[in-house]
């Protein structure tokens, strides 16, 4: 019963993302990226359910960034730096990014139509090999989300 529930909670999941995507209120990348989150974060919650081991599709060793669009580049820099004493990793008409221990925080205008607000963060993925993680997802993926 509960495999059940979370495979109808999942699969609402999935149609509220291509909802998204199909009304153009998120990018391809952004339902990519959504899809992605679903099947680790179920991963990880069967690894938690008693009685089942899985192994997960990647090893995370580090956050490599956090990725913000602002409408005020300059605004949200000094906001961050007096926030955590950052120093400037690199800097452009259009963005910044602040230095982080093994990463950064990338500040970004945004591009047309986009909304600012978090855009994204990046795992620094031990042995990272995208062939074998598509491969993984795919096959981790029901059948009836691959459309």
């Amino acid at each position: 019963m509960i495999l059940a529930e979370s495979e109808d909670a999942m699969q609402q999941e999935v149609d509220q993302l291509l909802n998204l995507y199909e009304r153009r209120s998120i990018s391809r990348r952004a339902l990519i990226e959504g899809l992605a989150a679903l099947v680790l974060g179920s991963r990880v919650f069967a690894q938690t359910t008693p009685g089942t081991a899985q192994e997960s599709f990647v090893r995370a060793r580090t956050l490599n960034h956090v990725t913000i669009t602002t409408a005020d580049v300059a605004r949200s820099k000094a906001f961050y730096q007096r926030l955590a004493g950052l120093a400037i990793q690199d800097e452009g008409k259009d963005f910044c990014e602040l230095r982080l221990e093994g990463g950064f925080l990338g500040l970004y205008a945004p591009e047309a139509e986009q909304r600012p607000g978090f855009d994204h963060f990046c795992l620094g993925i031990e042995k990272y090999d995208a062939k074998r993680l598509v491969d993984d997802l795919k096959r981790a993926i029901p059948r009836r989300i691959q459309r």
